[in-house]
């Protein structure tokens, strides 16, 4: 995949409050560049959904391995889907 790709990263978070900032601060170190995120409450901790552009397969790889590391993340995991086109 080339970074015309949008890749989505859904992450299973403890419930700190600044999981939403440790998790996107990943995505910037990286260059990527945030089409959407959300964030809910679920349980006992949070759901986190970013979807992004500017990356290409092992940076998205990467990105993944770093957000996992975090210790605010319980799981995640990562999926693309091809880039839209652009209405005219």
């Amino acid at each position: 995949m080339g970074p015309a790709a949008r890749w989505s990263l859904v992450v299973d978070a403890h419930p700190e409050p600044d999981a939403l900032l440790r998790v996107v601060n990943a995505f910037v170190v990286l260059g990527a560049e945030i089409a959407e995120a959300a964030m809910t409450r679920e349980g006992d901790g949070y759901t986190l959904r970013i979807d992004a552009h500017g990356l290409t397969t092992e940076r998205a790889e990467t990105l993944l391995r770093r957000i996992k590391a975090l210790p605010v993340v319980r799981r995640a995991g990562l999926g693309w889907r091809a880039a839209q086109a652009e209405a005219a």
